[in-house]
């Protein structure tokens, strides 16, 4: 059995301090596998028995701002792993640095327990994972998802990279959206425009809107449901409202939204039985 221990910060041992990761050049190729029992699992409880990995009894204090490696990369001095961070306490990743491994880290979709803060990159997965899908921002424990290679690619045949704007990190699993068959906790089986497929994200927090209430988004919706043009959805009082999915072969749409249409007219073979709920 395999036991959590708490990471002990050391300095970054980079050479030199890149101005972050290489740009985003590479279309996602890689597609869905079969069902995979990983993303299904409960969570489990990993105990914390110690400090890990390096010697010594003071821990130096870790970059606190800036890229001083690249994750896609992975190119941190030996039993450290490069991970994407947010400097400040923030709320998204603004930079990288090099961290010290665990003692027996966990491995792609295992359980996993991230320290001091969501973004903080400090966290008990294996090199060119990270820690993701948390309880709650109090409850740090998760999963260990990917990190996206050089190529935009991912290692896992199951998972897409998600492009930011600026960068790209994460590999997020593919769903089935019809089923909402993401990993717990509270998560949405949603399209994204960066992704060929559809992935898994966090919800919102609040109530999800229904079918025929506004959106801005896909995770603006419930789950099974898409944020369609106000033309396509009767009664929506937006410029975009929630419409619920359904399966071309066997269509279950609600009053109002009477036709299963398609989702994409020439979809790829996982997707060739999804539609969208519309108005007739």
């Amino acid at each position: 059995m395999r036991i959590s221990l708490a990471l002990v910060p050391l300095l970054c041992a980079c050479v030199g301090a890149p101005a972050g990761p290489a740009s985003i050049t590479a279309e996602v190729t890689s597609s869905a596998g079969d069902g995979d029992s990983r993303w299904t699992t409960d969570l489990q409880q990993r105990p914390t028995t110690g400090t890990t990995g390096t010697t010594g009894t003071t821990e130096p204090e870790l970059p606190s701002e800036g890229f001083h490696c690249d994750p896609r990369l992975q190119d941190c001095p030996a039993d450290h792993k490069c991970t994407p961070f947010a400097s400040m306490g923030a709320d998204d990743w603004n930079g990288a640095r090099c961290v010290p491994l665990v003692t027996d880290p966990a491995g792609l979709g295992e359980p996993c327990e991230t320290r001091d803060h969501s973004h903080s990159g400090l966290d008990d997965c294996g090199p060119g994972l990270m820690c993701w899908y948390f309880e709650s921002l109090t409850d740090l424990r998760g999963r260990c998802l990917g990190l996206c290679r050089d190529d935009d690619t991912c290692e896992d045949p199951g998972a897409r990279c998600y492009v930011q704007p600026s960068a790209s990190y994460l590999c997020y699993p593919l769903c089935d959206p019809l089923a909402q068959d993401c990993p717990p906790p509270a998560t949405l089986c949603v399209r994204s425009s960066s992704v060929d497929g559809f992935i898994c994200r966090y919800a919102p927090a609040g109530e999800p809107a229904g079918a025929g209430m506004p959106c801005e988004g896909e995770t603006d919706c419930a789950p099974g449901h898409v944020c369609d043009p106000a033309d396509l959805v009767s009664g929506c009082a937006g410029e975009r409202c929630c419409a619920p999915l359904c399966s071309l072969s066997q269509p279950n749409c609600p009053p109002g939204l009477d036709a299963c249409e398609a989702y994409d007219p020439g979809p790829p073979p996982e997707y060739t039985d999804l539609g969208i709920c519309r108005a007739p």
